[in-house]
Protein backbone atom coordinates (compact mmCIF):
# COMPACT_ATOMS: atom_id res chain seq x y z
CA UNK A 1 0.00 0.00 0.00
CA UNK A 2 2.96 2.45 1.06
CA UNK A 3 4.64 2.13 -2.75
CA UNK A 4 1.19 3.31 -4.44
CA UNK A 5 0.85 6.85 -5.66
CA UNK A 6 -0.40 9.53 -7.94
CA UNK A 7 1.88 10.24 -10.61
CA UNK A 8 1.31 13.08 -13.77
CA UNK A 9 0.56 12.23 -17.02
CA UNK A 10 4.16 14.01 -17.67
CA UNK A 11 6.86 14.57 -15.81
CA UNK A 12 6.83 18.25 -14.82
CA UNK A 13 3.37 18.72 -15.05
CA UNK A 14 -0.58 17.08 -15.45
CA UNK A 15 -1.64 19.05 -18.22
CA UNK A 16 -3.01 17.39 -21.02
CA UNK A 17 -4.95 20.17 -23.26
CA UNK A 18 -5.12 24.04 -22.80
CA UNK A 19 -7.86 25.39 -24.50
CA UNK A 20 -8.90 29.40 -25.14
CA UNK A 21 -12.09 29.99 -26.83
CA UNK A 22 -14.81 32.39 -27.82
CA UNK A 23 -18.28 31.68 -28.53
CA UNK A 24 -20.89 33.41 -30.45
CA UNK A 25 -24.41 34.46 -30.32
CA UNK A 26 -26.10 34.88 -33.13
CA UNK A 27 -23.66 32.47 -35.13
CA UNK A 28 -21.26 34.15 -37.05
CA UNK A 29 -21.35 32.06 -40.41
CA UNK A 30 -21.16 35.39 -42.32
CA UNK A 31 -17.70 35.85 -41.35
CA UNK A 32 -15.93 32.45 -41.81
CA UNK A 33 -14.41 32.91 -45.59
CA UNK A 34 -12.84 35.66 -43.93
CA UNK A 35 -10.43 33.45 -42.24
CA UNK A 36 -10.13 31.33 -45.30
CA UNK A 37 -7.00 33.29 -45.78
CA UNK A 38 -5.31 32.46 -42.41
CA UNK A 39 -4.58 28.35 -43.67
CA UNK A 40 -1.73 29.63 -45.95
CA UNK A 41 -0.86 32.60 -43.21
CA UNK A 42 -0.45 29.98 -40.36
CA UNK A 43 1.32 26.96 -42.78
CA UNK A 44 4.35 27.20 -40.53
CA UNK A 45 2.87 27.11 -37.21
CA UNK A 46 -0.06 24.18 -38.65
CA UNK A 47 1.09 22.62 -41.36
CA UNK A 48 -2.39 20.81 -41.91
CA UNK A 49 -5.77 22.14 -42.53
CA UNK A 50 -9.51 21.19 -43.19
CA UNK A 51 -12.54 22.64 -44.68
CA UNK A 52 -15.61 21.52 -42.60
CA UNK A 53 -18.43 21.50 -45.01
CA UNK A 54 -22.10 21.70 -44.84
CA UNK A 55 -24.54 20.04 -47.08
CA UNK A 56 -28.56 21.27 -46.80
CA UNK A 57 -31.73 19.23 -47.28
CA UNK A 58 -34.76 20.94 -47.98
CA UNK A 59 -37.96 18.41 -48.37
CA UNK A 60 -41.03 19.61 -50.33
CA UNK A 61 -44.48 17.96 -50.97
CA UNK A 62 -45.60 18.05 -54.48
CA UNK A 63 -49.31 16.65 -54.82
CA UNK A 64 -49.81 12.79 -53.98
CA UNK A 65 -45.81 12.14 -54.66
CA UNK A 66 -43.23 11.32 -51.76
CA UNK A 67 -41.20 14.15 -50.33
CA UNK A 68 -38.57 14.75 -52.63
CA UNK A 69 -35.06 16.06 -50.92
CA UNK A 70 -33.27 19.24 -52.93
CA UNK A 71 -29.87 19.87 -51.83
CA UNK A 72 -27.88 23.02 -51.48
CA UNK A 73 -24.13 24.42 -53.00
CA UNK A 74 -21.48 23.22 -50.14
CA UNK A 75 -21.18 25.42 -48.01
CA UNK A 76 -18.16 26.52 -45.55
CA UNK A 77 -19.14 25.41 -42.00
CA UNK A 78 -15.90 25.57 -40.14
CA UNK A 79 -11.67 25.48 -40.60
CA UNK A 80 -9.55 23.33 -38.68
CA UNK A 81 -5.51 24.07 -38.52
CA UNK A 82 -3.73 21.60 -37.17
CA UNK A 83 -0.14 20.66 -36.00
CA UNK A 84 0.47 16.97 -35.19
CA UNK A 85 3.73 15.72 -33.23
CA UNK A 86 5.84 13.04 -34.75
CA UNK A 87 3.64 10.11 -33.37
CA UNK A 88 0.45 11.55 -34.95
CA UNK A 89 -1.58 12.74 -32.58
CA UNK A 90 -2.35 16.19 -32.02
CA UNK A 91 0.08 18.96 -30.77
CA UNK A 92 -1.85 22.21 -31.76
CA UNK A 93 -5.57 23.00 -32.92
CA UNK A 94 -7.41 26.47 -34.50
CA UNK A 95 -11.13 25.06 -34.92
CA UNK A 96 -13.73 27.38 -36.22
CA UNK A 97 -17.43 26.94 -36.56
CA UNK A 98 -20.25 28.86 -36.54
CA UNK A 99 -20.74 29.29 -32.86
CA UNK A 100 -17.56 29.27 -31.77
CA UNK A 101 -13.66 29.82 -31.75
CA UNK A 102 -10.99 27.82 -30.19
CA UNK A 103 -7.60 27.61 -29.75
CA UNK A 104 -5.90 24.12 -28.24
CA UNK A 105 -2.53 23.21 -26.76
CA UNK A 106 -2.09 19.36 -26.31
CA UNK A 107 1.54 20.23 -26.25
CA UNK A 108 1.77 22.14 -22.79
CA UNK A 109 5.55 23.67 -21.45
CA UNK A 110 5.32 26.53 -20.09
CA UNK A 111 2.43 29.16 -18.95
CA UNK A 112 3.86 32.21 -20.78
CA UNK A 113 5.49 30.48 -23.59
CA UNK A 114 1.90 28.71 -24.76
CA UNK A 115 0.06 32.00 -23.92
CA UNK A 116 2.30 33.88 -26.29
CA UNK A 117 1.58 31.71 -29.30
CA UNK A 118 -2.33 31.46 -28.32
CA UNK A 119 -3.01 35.00 -27.68
CA UNK A 120 -0.50 36.01 -31.46
CA UNK A 121 -2.96 33.52 -32.87
CA UNK A 122 -6.30 35.33 -31.63
CA UNK A 123 -4.44 38.62 -32.79
CA UNK A 124 -4.34 37.25 -36.13
CA UNK A 125 -7.95 36.07 -35.98
CA UNK A 126 -9.19 39.66 -35.06
CA UNK A 127 -7.43 40.96 -38.19
CA UNK A 128 -9.49 38.83 -40.42
CA UNK A 129 -12.38 40.13 -38.34
CA UNK A 130 -12.06 43.41 -37.90
CA UNK A 131 -14.89 45.14 -39.53
CA UNK A 132 -17.77 42.82 -38.98
CA UNK A 133 -20.51 42.47 -36.87
CA UNK A 134 -19.51 39.65 -34.63
CA UNK A 135 -21.04 39.30 -31.04
CA UNK A 136 -19.40 37.27 -28.30
CA UNK A 137 -21.91 35.84 -25.89
CA UNK A 138 -18.13 34.33 -23.73
CA UNK A 139 -14.82 33.94 -23.37
CA UNK A 140 -13.05 31.47 -21.65
CA UNK A 141 -10.08 29.36 -20.64
CA UNK A 142 -9.99 25.53 -20.17
CA UNK A 143 -7.70 22.99 -18.65
CA UNK A 144 -7.60 19.47 -19.18
CA UNK A 145 -5.37 17.27 -16.05
CA UNK A 146 -4.57 14.23 -15.85
CA UNK A 147 -3.40 11.89 -13.15
CA UNK A 148 -2.17 8.10 -13.15
CA UNK A 149 -2.14 5.66 -10.41
CA UNK A 150 0.40 3.67 -9.94
CA UNK A 151 -0.68 0.61 -7.64
CA UNK A 152 -2.99 -2.11 -7.60
CA UNK A 153 -6.59 -1.09 -8.29
CA UNK A 154 -7.57 -2.61 -5.13
CA UNK A 155 -5.28 -0.42 -3.03
CA UNK A 156 -6.41 2.51 -4.80
CA UNK A 157 -7.09 5.71 -2.38
CA UNK A 158 -8.51 9.03 -3.71
CA UNK A 159 -6.66 10.45 -0.75
CA UNK A 160 -3.02 10.35 -2.01
CA UNK A 161 -4.18 12.95 -4.73
CA UNK A 162 -7.11 14.60 -3.10
CA UNK A 163 -7.27 16.49 0.20
CA UNK A 164 -9.99 15.47 1.82
CA UNK A 165 -10.87 18.93 3.46
CA UNK A 166 -11.13 20.27 0.19
CA UNK A 167 -14.40 22.28 -0.67
CA UNK A 168 -14.08 20.70 -4.93
CA UNK A 169 -15.05 17.28 -3.45
CA UNK A 170 -18.17 15.74 -2.04
CA UNK A 171 -16.74 12.86 0.73
CA UNK A 172 -18.16 9.88 -1.17
CA UNK A 173 -14.73 10.78 -4.03
CA UNK A 174 -13.12 8.85 -0.82
CA UNK A 175 -15.13 6.12 -0.46
CA UNK A 176 -16.36 5.04 -3.97
CA UNK A 177 -13.06 3.03 -5.05
CA UNK A 178 -11.69 3.87 -8.28
CA UNK A 179 -14.48 5.08 -9.98
CA UNK A 180 -16.62 8.14 -9.18
CA UNK A 181 -16.98 11.95 -10.62
CA UNK A 182 -17.70 15.16 -8.26
CA UNK A 183 -19.15 18.39 -10.94
CA UNK A 184 -19.67 21.97 -9.36
CA UNK A 185 -19.56 25.06 -10.55
CA UNK A 186 -20.44 28.97 -8.92
CA UNK A 187 -19.73 32.19 -10.24
CA UNK A 188 -17.14 34.81 -8.43
CA UNK A 189 -16.02 38.46 -9.06
CA UNK A 190 -13.28 38.95 -10.47
CA UNK A 191 -11.45 43.02 -9.93
CA UNK A 192 -12.06 44.28 -12.69
CA UNK A 193 -12.89 41.93 -15.31
CA UNK A 194 -16.71 41.18 -14.11
CA UNK A 195 -18.39 37.98 -13.18
CA UNK A 196 -16.25 34.47 -13.85
CA UNK A 197 -18.12 30.96 -13.95
CA UNK A 198 -15.68 28.03 -12.67
CA UNK A 199 -16.39 24.67 -13.14
CA UNK A 200 -14.63 22.41 -12.40
CA UNK A 201 -15.41 18.37 -13.35
CA UNK A 202 -13.24 15.55 -12.03
CA UNK A 203 -13.79 12.02 -13.16
CA UNK A 204 -12.23 8.82 -11.58
CA UNK A 205 -12.00 5.94 -13.98
CA UNK A 206 -10.54 2.96 -15.02
CA UNK A 207 -8.42 2.87 -18.40
CA UNK A 208 -5.89 1.03 -20.31
CA UNK A 209 -2.87 2.24 -20.03
CA UNK A 210 0.17 1.03 -22.22
CA UNK A 211 -1.56 -2.49 -22.08
CA UNK A 212 -2.27 -2.46 -17.86
CA UNK A 213 -5.84 -1.44 -16.59
CA UNK A 214 -5.11 1.63 -14.51
CA UNK A 215 -7.03 4.35 -12.59
CA UNK A 216 -7.03 7.61 -14.29
CA UNK A 217 -8.46 10.89 -12.70
CA UNK A 218 -9.21 13.39 -15.19
CA UNK A 219 -9.73 16.96 -13.75
CA UNK A 220 -11.36 18.91 -16.79
CA UNK A 221 -11.64 23.16 -14.95
CA UNK A 222 -13.12 25.50 -17.22
CA UNK A 223 -13.76 29.61 -16.69
CA UNK A 224 -15.99 31.85 -18.36
CA UNK A 225 -16.89 35.26 -18.63
CA UNK A 226 -20.29 35.43 -19.61
CA UNK A 227 -21.33 38.49 -21.97
CA UNK A 228 -23.35 40.77 -19.15
CA UNK A 229 -24.04 43.97 -20.88
CA UNK A 230 -24.14 44.28 -25.03
CA UNK A 231 -20.61 44.28 -26.10
CA UNK A 232 -19.11 44.41 -23.14
CA UNK A 233 -16.62 41.37 -24.58
CA UNK A 234 -15.42 43.23 -27.92
CA UNK A 235 -12.65 44.33 -26.57
CA UNK A 236 -11.43 40.64 -26.19
CA UNK A 237 -11.01 39.97 -30.20
CA UNK A 238 -9.99 43.51 -31.05
CA UNK A 239 -6.54 42.78 -33.10
CA UNK A 240 -3.33 44.96 -32.16
CA UNK A 241 -2.01 45.86 -28.84
CA UNK A 242 -5.51 46.94 -26.99
CA UNK A 243 -6.87 43.39 -27.63
CA UNK A 244 -3.55 41.85 -26.84
CA UNK A 245 -3.40 43.82 -23.50
CA UNK A 246 -6.89 42.76 -22.74
CA UNK A 247 -7.01 39.05 -22.93
CA UNK A 248 -3.71 39.13 -21.05
CA UNK A 249 -5.36 40.50 -17.70
CA UNK A 250 -8.02 38.30 -17.97
CA UNK A 251 -6.73 34.68 -19.09
CA UNK A 252 -3.75 35.92 -15.99
CA UNK A 253 -6.51 35.95 -13.76
CA UNK A 254 -7.89 32.72 -15.16
CA UNK A 255 -4.40 30.86 -14.92
CA UNK A 256 -3.72 32.13 -11.34
CA UNK A 257 -7.40 31.19 -10.46
CA UNK A 258 -6.77 27.47 -11.96
CA UNK A 259 -3.53 27.36 -9.50
CA UNK A 260 -5.83 28.62 -6.04
CA UNK A 261 -8.11 25.73 -7.03
CA UNK A 262 -5.00 22.72 -7.21
CA UNK A 263 -3.96 24.36 -4.40
CA UNK A 264 -7.23 23.59 -2.67
CA UNK A 265 -7.50 20.19 -4.13
CA UNK A 266 -4.42 18.71 -4.49
CA UNK A 267 -2.30 16.85 -1.78
CA UNK A 268 0.63 18.62 -0.83
CA UNK A 269 2.81 15.69 -2.28
CA UNK A 270 1.30 15.92 -5.34
CA UNK A 271 1.67 19.94 -5.55
CA UNK A 272 5.12 19.42 -5.03
CA UNK A 273 5.43 16.96 -7.28
CA UNK A 274 3.86 18.87 -10.41
CA UNK A 275 6.07 22.49 -9.11
CA UNK A 276 2.45 24.25 -8.58
CA UNK A 277 4.00 27.53 -7.21
CA UNK A 278 7.98 26.61 -8.02
CA UNK A 279 8.15 28.63 -11.00
CA UNK A 280 5.28 31.59 -11.62
CA UNK A 281 6.27 30.97 -15.33
CA UNK A 282 4.58 27.53 -15.72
Amino acid sequence: MSASRFEPIYKAHAIVEMVLFFEFLPNFSASIERLLPLRSELTDDFPSSNLIEVVEYTISAQGLEPPQPTTTPLKIGGIELRRFKPDGSLEWLIRVTPKSISIHCLEYTRWRFVWEKVNGYVGKIAEKLAGTEVSIASIGLKYVDQFVFHGELNDYDASLLLRRESSLLHSRAFTSKAQWHCHTGWFEEAPGLGQILSQMNIDSAISNVDGVSRNIVMIDHTFTRRTQIEGDLMLYILPEKIGEEARSKLAEWMHDASKKLFNDLLTDSVRNRINLYADETL
